[in-house]
């Protein structure tokens, strides 16, 4: 017991002294690399040091194979570690990294893009909000319009658009994403110091997101929200920020902000998401906001059964049955 207790405390020792050295492959690589940069500046193609650069890598990997005595995690274990731990905006991050992890990421058939949109930010929120993936920093939000071509603007995704880029990363992309994030850090960043706009969808994803300092934020900067925000919280469960949007408020420059517009479809979200409370607040039933919002009873009740809240769909069925699917106001 002994003996194996001490095996990793010897492998670091013999990691630290060679570590104290300088790697003659490793100042090799970095003379390499400092040529091939000269040559990319001056417009100039240096095929020897490019083949001499992937020698260098495949001698440097062979060393540190042997190094750590060859240990590798087994396919199995880095699928796991991919589908359960990363998001796909993260896969890209991580083939940049080094040679190894692109060929492992590629070898499991992975795609290396970024989507900040459409779909995939469902498989984000999940991942957050297991606790399993952290929010992306400032830094990664820097690393992304550093790395990538930003388009300017913002095009929907849609099956119907031919506009959109395929692949492509916009603007408004960024805004609508550090705003699910809610973040206003990454919010002031993108658009106080970046310049890039909000756009219609924007309001959704913050209110998807639910932060009320992120709601503040876009609508002290002019933002004017639509009933996709209301949506957008009642799909997420944010009572609070339903609040604060479905509020009449006067800020202390005395300017003064109507209450977000709702609809029929902000109950449906609700009722879906088995969120009593959103209900209740919708229909009037909270103290102070006597407003109604307009609703389909039965097609509430019925999306609330098939997702498996039969507690909100009993509460649904009790209810008054108007056929109201007017806007809100």
């Amino acid at each position: 017991m002994a003996r194996a207790a001490g095996e990793p405390s010897a492998k670091r020792a013999k990691v630290g002294e060679a570590g104290k050295e300088e790697d003659p492959l490793v100042r090799r690589k970095e003379e390499v690399v400092r040529l091939l940069g000269e040559a990319s500046a001056k417009g100039e193609d240096n095929a020897r040091a490019k083949e001499e650069l992937l020698t260098l890598c495949a001698d440097l990997q062979a060393k540190n194979e042997k190094t750590f005595g060859g240990c590798r995690l087994p396919p199995e274990l880095w699928q796991k570690i991919l589908d359960e731990y990363l998001q796909q905006n993260d896969l890209l991050a991580l083939t940049m990294t080094c040679r190894f992890f692109r060929d492992t990421t590629e070898d499991l058939g992975k795609k290396m893009e970024t989507n900040l949109g459409g779909g995939d930010y469902y498989r984000s929120l999940d991942l957050r909000e297991s606790g399993k993936m952290a929010s992306h920093t400032l830094g990664w939000f820097q690393w992304i319009c550093d790395t990538l071509k930003v388009l300017p603007g913002f095009e929907t995704f849609s099956f119907w658009s031919k506009k959109r880029v395929k692949g492509a990363v916009y603007e408004g992309d960024l805004v609508n994403y550090a705003a699910l994030q809610g973040s206003v850090v990454l919010l002031r960043w993108l658009m106080e110091e970046k310049g890039y706009e909000p756009n219609t969808f924007t309001g959704w994803y913050a209110g998807r997101g639910g932060s009320i300092e992120v709601l503040e934020y876009l609508r002290g900067n002019g933002y004017k929200f639509n009933e996709g925000a209301c949506m957008g919280v009642a799909e997420g469960g944010h009572l609070e920020a339903l609040k604060f949007l479905r509020s009449y408020t006067t800020s202390s420059t005395s300017e003064s902000y109507w209450c977000c517009p709702w609809s029929a479809e902000t109950t449906l979200e609700a009722a879906k998401g088995g969120h009593l409370e959103i209900l209740k607040f919708c229909r009037g039933l909270l103290k102070g906001f006597p407003s109604r919002c307009p609703w389909n009873r039965p097609e509430c009740s019925e999306l609330a059964s098939q997702n498996g809240h039969e507690h909100v769909a009993a509460w649904i069925d009790q209810q008054e049955d108007d056929m109201d699917l007017e806007f809100g106001e």
